[in-house]
């Protein structure tokens, strides 16, 4: 079913990448039987995504394998296609750009763009690959007042919505602290975790982090591949040689609440604490728990959470980007908290370096770069 377009907006969207999160992911997850929560969650790629929406026309795609452009307009009836992104950009003058591609390409991908007079950028994470590359990303977004929005869908997602509202409505007091519990890739993958505790934690600046870095498991061939399982830094190029598998971090953000990240092989999951009650997330997201405390005592009852409705995250994502650029506000997923986890994470592989000692952010060091697909 196709999404009421906002009135009179008629934009224009350029892709940049015809592969995996652009166009074909959502074919792996209608096929396979380890991910069944986001069966319910589809559209997750922009391509379909964007095709929702009366509003928008995806005027072309760029990538490097021709036959994967041709693949990508036959299939979301594209009109043109490119090999040079920024060819397309200067050709078709889009009022979005959406950059799918590995991290180590976004910053300068994001610079051209908004610097070619692009109005909305939707980027994948990571958001890069070094604190230098993301803050000339903010820079030129904050020069140029761009809509700029991260792949951070899970703060579209209506259990997070759901866990935020019961977070600000003080219903069970003040916020503690944020766990969250999955192994995988620094930069690739846990950029989807710093975030989601950055949102519940409602997008306070990070004060200090420590962390440990090594070979994280993990049950999918996917993530797997992703993950440098020895990490190694090398001084003189200021490099890391992979982008590393991170088995825990903790970070205090200026609020005083904690965010602390552990490891887990069997889950994807959530723990959001306050003074009198927690809410759990789990099952990747679809499932919601809230306990509050009974009294005064240390035993806490569960309440049912009924009729939270499934969604796609993704459309949600893309309809706030959309607002974004016809009203000028910042989307929910927006540079600054792009920017703050980020710090963490390269905080964490910082502390990691240091033998686990507790850094302060910002980090003073900001050309360290880390690799990530």
């Amino acid at each position: 079913m196709k999404q009421a377009g906002i009135k009179g907006s008629g934009l224009r969207v350029a892709i940049i990448s015809a592969g995996r999160m652009a166009s074909t992911i959502d074919d792996e997850i209608e096929a396979s039987d380890g991910w069944p929560s986001l069966k319910l969650q589809l559209p997750y790629s922009h391509a379909p995504c964007y095709k929702k929406f009366d509003s928008i026309e995806i005027v072309a795609v760029c990538d490097l394998i021709e036959e994967k452009c041709k693949e990508f307009c036959h299939r979301w009836d594209v009109p043109k296609y490119y090999l040079d992104y920024r060819e397309m950009i200067e050709q078709e003058q889009p009022d979005i750009v959406s950059i799918a591609t590995e991290a180590s390409l976004h910053k300068e991908m994001v610079i051209f763009a908004i610097e070619s007079g692009v109005k909305g950028i939707y980027c994948e994470k990571a958001l890069c690959c070094s604190m230098e590359e993301a803050d000339e990303i903010v820079e030129c977004v904050e020069k140029h007042k761009t809509a700029f929005m991260l792949g951070a869908q899970r703060r579209h997602h209506p259990n997070f919505k759901k866990a935020k509202e019961i977070i600000d409505s003080g219903e069970i007091g003040d916020l503690i602290a944020v766990n969250s519990w999955f192994e995988s890739a620094l930069l690739h993958s846990l950029s989807h975790m710093v975030d989601g505790s950055l949102f519940f934690a409602g997008d306070v600046t990070p004060e200090w982090v420590f962390g440990v870095l090594g070979g994280a498991r993990s049950l999918d061939i996917i993530e797997k591949r992703r993950i440098t399982a020895i990490p190694e830094y090398n001084s003189i190029n200021k490099c890391w040689n992979g982008d590393p598998g991170c088995l825990t971090f903790t970070a205090r953000l200026e609020n005083g609440v904690f965010l602390s990240h552990l490891p887990a092989i069997t889950d994807l999951r959530w723990e959001i604490v306050c003074v009198n009650g927690y809410i759990r997330i789990v099952d990747n997201n679809d499932t919601i728990q809230l306990y509050k405390r009974k009294g005064t005592s240390y035993s806490f009852e569960s309440i049912p959470l009924n009729n939270i409705p499934s969604a796609s995250a993704h459309i949600a994502l893309v309809k706030d980007l959309i607002d974004c650029v016809t009203t000028g506000q910042k989307p929910l997923a927006n540079e600054i908290c792009a920017r703050n986890g980020m710090e963490i994470l390269f905080g964490a592989a910082e502390s990691h370096r240091q033998g686990g000692k507790a850094v302060k952010l910002p980090l003073g060091v900001r050309d360290i770069y880390i690799p990530s697909h």
